[in-house]
Order: structure tokens, then sequence, then C-alpha cells
């Protein structure tokens, strides 16, 4: 007589599996076109950083507590899909400065527009960990025309996926010779700079991270199967 024993397994590791996964196609940011009165605010890169000067800005965040998300893509501030004057890398850190992933949001009308972003693809998906910190950060180069939204002291006006929560403003120090993308950090606690700058986002899936209780009912499944 053949063993139905594989066959069973293979269904209760399906079953396990399919409880713990669920996709859901999100932005990080909600806000369209980040234009929400009286916040935050919508100034070109040279308005800010100045003509000479390049820089990276973005923003830390944690990943909640019930999921781990799949990022697909990253995202640039585009409001009204207008086109781009510069290219612009974004990239995406982990807590301790290591860089996770990198694409080029290239110059022009982008391709893949949403909510006052356009996004670039990667080339293979990351994993962010649930209750994880992460920085986010986009390059503006010297001499750059692009939008960017500032906000002081605070994200008011900015919507986020209750997937994440926003932790403070990253940047690094403007200056001409930052020639690319670096990972920012939180100036704000030196007084360096205390505004909130936004451009760079990202979009992602989630994935459920399975409670203990499910583990021991796979594994009491197995244990009855054999």
């Amino acid at each position: 007589m053949k063993s139905i024993f594989p066959v069973a397994l293979v269904a209760a590791a399906l079953m396990f599996s399919g409880s713990a996964h669920a996709t859901t196609d999100n932005p990080a940011v909600l806000t369209t076109n980040g234009d929400v009165s009286p916040y935050p605010y919508s100034y070109t890169w040279t308005q800010i950083g100045g003509p000479n000067s390049g820089g990276t800005i973005g923003w830390a965040f944690i990943v909640g507590s019930g999921n781990d998300l799949l990022v697909d893509k990253l995202g640039f501030f585009d409001g009204g899909n207008v086109a781009l004057g510069d290219a612009h890398p974004v990239a995406l850190w982990d807590s301790s400065s290591n860089m996770i992933t990198e694409v080029t949001i290239p110059a022009g009308v982008g391709t893949n527009y949403l909510a006052g972003y356009t996004y670039t693809s990667l080339s293979n998906s990351v994993t962010l960990t649930a209750g994880s910190t992460y920085y986010l950060g986009a390059y503006f180069p010297t001499n750059n025309s692009d939008q960017i939204l500032v906000q002081h002291n605070n994200p008011q006006g900015q919507q986020f996926d209750t997937n994440i929560s926003w932790l403070n403003p990253m940047q690094t120090v403007f200056n001409a010779a930052q020639t690319n993308i670096a990972v920012p950090h939180n100036l704000a606690s030196n007084g360096v700079y205390k505004e909130a700058f936004f451009g760079p986002t990202f979009s992602f899936t989630t994935a459920a991270v399975p409670e203990p209780s499910s583990y021991a009912l796979f594994g009491l499944s197995v244990l009855a199967l054999v």
C-alpha cells in the first residue's frame, strides 16, 4: 500500500504557508501629490540646498510588528507627473547604515506614476523585517530644479501606510562635494536641519508574520500525520 504521508505533509505545509502570507500592493506614502494645506510646502531643490550643493534627503521609519514588507519599487516625488530635470538615485539602508537596495529614477516623464510619485522597479525585491528600523533617501544633484516637499519639524500633512511608522527626517549636510547618493542621518538633533524633507518613497507587498501558535499547530499536524 502506498503511503499518503508525503502528500498529506505537503498539503499541511501549503495550508500553513497560505495562512501566513497575504499580499497587498501598497505605496508607503499615501498623500496625493503632497499638496495638503498648510503643510507641506513644495520648493525646488535649489531653493533649499542652493545651486551649488548636492544632498541626500529622506526619512527613517519602523516596520510594524505584524508584517514583513516585500519592497518591489522605489519612488521619487513628481507632483503632476511633469518631466524630471535630472535622474535621482533612491536607496534603502538598515539601521546600521548598510545599503539594502538602490535604483535610479530616470529624468523625463515617469512611466510608472501614482499619486504624486514616479516609481522604478527593483531588479530583485527586498524584505524589510517586522519591528526593524530603516532609512530611505533620494539624491538631488547640484543646480537641480526638481521639487522637494518641506515640512517644519514634523510630517504634518503626510499620510503613511499603516504598516510603517515615520520616525524622523534624515539628511546629509548639503555640499558641492556630494556627487552621488550617501546614507542620510538624523541631523535635527544637532540643529543643522529641523525640517522634514520628503522626496523618496517605496512600494511593497505584505507578508504576515506567523504567530508562535501557528508553528505549534503545524508541528502537531505533522506529528498526527506520522
